[in-house]
């Protein structure tokens, strides 16, 4: 029997959403390089959204920043690789909500 894990499901959906915010803008003959950051904000907003919301000290706020510099470097991150850097942000604002 399957059990229903929505925090793995969120996480889940959350490193995707980042890995493909990063590989829709990786090409830099497409998409210039010094505007990386602003390309990118809006999934880092997004990011600190769902941490706002979903974490038990995110209701004090989250930055909407919170994983710009890591989106904006390259080369782009896989979903296992974000998985990570949200885990780590998720523990810094002291785990998901019950």
């Amino acid at each position: 029997m399957k059990t229903n894990c929505p925090q793995k499901e969120l996480i889940d959906f959350m490193a995707e959403a980042c890995h493909y915010a990063q590989e829709h803008v990786d090409d830099s003959e497409a998409w210039q390089d010094h505007h990386r950051e602003f390309y990118l904000t809006c999934a880092s907003y997004q990011m600190a959204c769902f941490l706002a919301q979903n974490t038990k000290y995110g209701h004090s706020g989250v930055e909407s920043d919170v994983v710009i510099s890591e989106l904006c470097k390259r080369p782009m991150k896989s979903v296992k690789q974000w998985k990570k850097i949200l885990e780590y942000h998720v523990t810094e604002l002291g785990g998901w909500k019950e």
